[in-house]
């Protein structure tokens, strides 16, 4: 079965959170995950459409509250996820490849995220002595 929601930005860091959290309020996942809420809305539309998780509406407090869960389905793709080491972030598939490139012909590093690691640390350490920090 292929899921469409696991092709969107933020789908795996909240099946991951729910993962480890259990059920949340809607706005956890967006201080946590997603600061967008129509950005958030989309994901958790998708994700609901393929089952993975369910979002029910109640009346807290005197407030309507968003609670979101996953299903069963949803806690299989969700346990496979977490295990992976690098879900939160996804290159394009262009970038990855001209990574790949550079580090076959290059040599200098051993994996494509041994080289990203060194090229953010850099841009940061850049950043840090333009903006005089640290």
């Amino acid at each position: 079965m292929i899921f469409k929601s696991l092709t969107l930005h933020y789908s795996v860091p909240i099946l991951v959170e729910l993962y480890s959290a259990g059920e949340v309020y809607k706005t956890t996942i967006q201080k946590r995950v997603v600061k967008t809420l129509s950005t958030l809305d989309k994901v958790l539309e998708q994700l609901e459409s393929d089952g993975l998780i369910t979002i029910e509406k109640r009346i807290e407090r005197g407030n309507e509250v968003n609670r979101i869960s996953l299903t069963s389905r949803g806690r299989i793709v969700a346990e496979n996820l977490s295990h992976l080491d690098d879900y939160r972030i996804t290159l394009p598939k262009g970038l990855m490849e001209e990574i790949e490139k550079i580090i076959d012909k290059d040599k200098s590093h051993a994996s494509v995220e041994e080289y990203i690691n060194e090229a953010v640390r850099k841009a940061i350490e850049k950043w840090k002595k333009d903006h005089a920090v640290g």
